[in-house]
């Protein structure tokens, strides 16, 4: 298992359209290819975090990085994983976070699963806390 967590600028000719269209996609691909995670968008920036076999995570990411609709992504964390983060998170579905109500069901969450003190977990959930804090 792998996680991959990264952020990115909205490209400049990203429309409302498109916005609704990829987060149909990203949920649709996603939950059918057994990725788990979030995707944050939030002041024309993307933060996600991708779990899922290696392979998966991998390609996933590499057509993320030449995708049109983003600019400068830059991956914060690559790392292994022995369980997923976001297993028990939304049914073990993809999330796509774009309102306060469910960033705060994202806070309890977080603030559930830090008792585990699994480490990976622990670092997701900082860059996730500085990414929101950063953009609010």
């Amino acid at each position: 298992m792998k996680a991959i967590c990264y952020i990115s600028d909205f490209s400049s000719d990203l429309t409302d359209q498109s916005t609704d269209d990829l987060i149909s996609f990203v949920n649709t691909y996603n939950n059918s290819n057994n990725v788990t995670g979030l995707l944050i968008l939030k002041n024309k920036h993307f933060f996600q975090i991708l779990e899922g076999e290696h392979d998966i995570i991998d390609a996933l990411f590499k057509r993320i990085q030449k995708d049109m609709r983003h600019t400068n992504v830059i991956k914060l964390l690559d790392t292994k994983i022995k369980g997923r983060v976001f297993d028990d998170y939304n049914g073990g579905n993809f999330k796509v976070f774009e309102n306060t109500a469910d960033m705060n069901k994202l806070y309890l969450y977080f603030n559930w699963i830090k008792q585990a003190e699994y480490l990976p977990a622990n670092s997701l959930i900082q860059l996730t806390t500085n990414f929101l804090n950063q953009n609010k």
